[in-house]
C-alpha cells in the first residue's frame, strides 16, 4: 500500500477551499482543471457553455483561452475570440457562469429588430451596461438557464452582424 503524502492533502484541501469560498475563481496562482471548472460552475452551465461554443463554431473558428484578466476580481473565465477579434469574457461563478462582452449602440434597424426580440431582463442588462468610449459600454450577464442563452445569442448577433442561434 503507497503511503499518503501529507503535503497533497493539504494542498488538495487548500486548493478546494479557495476554488469554493467565492462566487468566482478567484486564485490566480492555482490554474483550475476542466473538471474543477465544471464541479465550480455546476453542469448545467457545463452544458451551457457547450451550447455557446457550438452555436459560434456554426459561424466562426472560435478560440476559447482560459485566462485570468484584468486583476483580481474578476478570476478564471475564457476568453472567447475568432482568429481576428475578440468576442467576449465568459466567467465561472458557483453555479453559473458570467458573460462579459462590450456592445456599441445600435444604428441599424437589423440590430433594433435584435434588440426587440431581447427578453425584459436582457434589454435592462443593455440598458444599464457599464459605459466606455462614446456610444458603448460593457455588459455582465449572468447566464443561469436557457431563456437567458437566448439573449447572449441576440447580443452576439448584433455584436457580429450574424445569426446566433443559441
Amino acid at each position: 500500500m503507497k503511503a499518503k503524502n501529507p503535503n497533497e492533502s493539504k494542498e488538495k484541501t487548500e486548493r478546494d477551499t479557495v476554488l469554493n469560498t467565492k462566487e468566482r475563481m478567484l486564485n490566480k496562482q492555482v490554474v483550475p482543471a476542466e473538471s474543477e471548472i465544471n464541479d465550480h460552475i455546476g453542469i448545467k452551465s457545463a452544458e451551457n457553455i457547450e451550447l455557446i461554443k457550438n452555436a459560434l463554431e456554426k459561424e466562426f473558428e472560435i478560440k476559447m483561452e482560459l485566462k485570468f484578466p484584468f486583476g483580481n476580481d474578476y478570476g478564471w473565465g475564457y476568453k472567447v475570440s475568432t482568429k481576428s477579434k475578440h468576442l467576449f469574457y465568459l466567467f465561472f461563478e458557483k453555479g453559473c457562469i458570467n458573460i462579459m462582452l462590450q456592445i456599441s449602440k445600435i444604428i441599424s434597424e437589423k440590430e433594433t429588430g435584435k434588440y426587440n426580440k431581447l427578453s425584459e431582463e436582457g434589454k435592462k442588462y443593455w440598458e444599464n451596461k457599464y459605459p466606455c468610449g462614446k456610444h458603448g459600454g460593457w455588459i455582465h450577464y449572468r447566464v443561469k438557464n436557457k431563456k437567458q442563452l437566448k439573449d447572449i445569442g441576440l447580443f452576439l448577433s448584433i455584436k457580429t452582424n450574424r445569426e446566433i442561434n443559441i
